[in-house]
């Protein structure tokens, strides 16, 4: 069991990703707790993977700016599976997922970039809306082009946004950027503003925090009318494959109510 407190003192990036005021736990947080558990469970050291990453409820930190708020990661071996779920200080639960660990080489999909990419519209992707985070959270460069098929585009770590030093077992601004970036790819898919739902597969290649900038590739799965399912890639300026999110699935968020409705 992981016991984590969430305030401004402890981990102060969190408020420029608020809703309505108030700070949200954002997925990339989660995976990192999730692999912070895996990595202490010591079955074979090659490749972390994280499955069936599900988010239940949002992670809202009332007290934030007040002495913090709890909760944990509680895990539990299941036929040589790590069970994990991450709970609030009332016990009631959030995120869940199971870790494996297998040996190199593991079969990869092919990256290639998308053809049809064009430029994409807006000068800035954050309007507030479809992407809503402040400036400890604007991981994304630039994007480089959007189409139906997927999205090419530039992320930060966590360094270049200047967040706290570590242990880091991921990068999770990095992350973060791939599913804002997965984000704007939905609602050129969509139509519609999304958040990440679930997650198939994590699987981690190169573990820590991304040196300055990094590629970041979304390929599509498939889209409907409320949801749309896409993989990610986090690639460094070499080509090395670093964090591969499989199976990405966003859902469309309701829209606030307008005023006389």
């Amino acid at each position: 069991m992981r016991h984590i407190v969430l305030g401004a003192s402890t981990h102060p990036f969190l408020r420029d990703h608020s809703i309505a005021g108030t700070p949200v736990v954002p997925m990339a947080m989660v995976l990192e707790w999730f692999a912070a558990a895996a990595t202490a469970w010591p079955l074979c050291p090659n490749l972390l993977v994280l499955r069936g990453v599900t988010a239940l409820r949002k992670i809202a930190l009332p007290g934030f700016h007040a002495g913090g708020d709890q909760c944990e990661v509680r895990c539990e071996v299941v036929d040589e599976t790590l069970s994990l779920m991450l709970v609030s200080s009332g016990g009631v639960p959030h995120h869940r997922a199971s870790a494996a660990r297998f040996p190199l080489p593991v079969q990869r999909r092919p990256w290639s970039v998308p053809r049809d990419l064009r430029p994409a519209v807006r000068s800035s992707p954050y309007d507030g809306r479809v992407l809503f985070q402040g400036p400890s959270f604007r991981s994304i460069r630039r994007v480089s082009g959007i189409s139906p098929s997927g999205a090419l585009g530039v992320v930060a770590g966590l360094r270049e946004l200047s967040w706290p030093d570590g242990p880091w077992q991921l990068d999770p601004a990095a992350i973060d950027g791939g599913l804002q970036l997965a984000t704007l790819w939905a609602e050129h898919a969509i139509g519609a503003a999304t958040w990440p739902q679930a997650i198939r597969e994590c699987q981690v290649h190169v573990p820590g925090p991304v040196n300055g900038t990094v590629r970041c590739l979304v390929l599509r799965r498939r889209a409907s009318v409320l949801d749309a399912e896409c993989d990610i890639a986090i690639i460094n300026a070499a080509g090395e494959l670093l964090v591969e999110l499989a199976g990405v699935q966003l859902v469309a968020r309701p829209e606030p109510r307008r005023s006389g409705q």
